[in-house]
């Protein structure tokens, strides 16, 4: 998978591991819990690496205006089954 950055067209080949959290990567859901449910029962990887490596790239991503670390999740707006 490809990602490109709109802020300075800077391009990201992503593997395997890079790829499964872009995907899982939903503002709701820890990226401690991704490393811990997806990424370490997919591939044989220590946790505490698989966290170091985890966190690395998505700081990549951030420091380019792809992703957004908060620490909080993003509120969702309401479906409308919910109203």
């Amino acid at each position: 998978m490809m990602i490109m950055s709109a802020v300075d067209s800077t391009f990201f080949t992503l593997n395997e591991v890079a790829t499964l959290i872009w995907q899982a990567a939903d503002g709701r859901t820890p990226l401690s819990a991704i490393v811990t449910d997806k990424i370490c029962p997919e591939f044989e990887v220590d946790r505490d690496q698989a966290s170091r490596d985890a966190e690395q790239f998505v700081n990549d991503l951030c420091q380019h205006g792809i992703l957004t670390m908060s620490e909080q999740p993003i509120n969702s707006p309401p479906t409308p089954e919910a109203r």
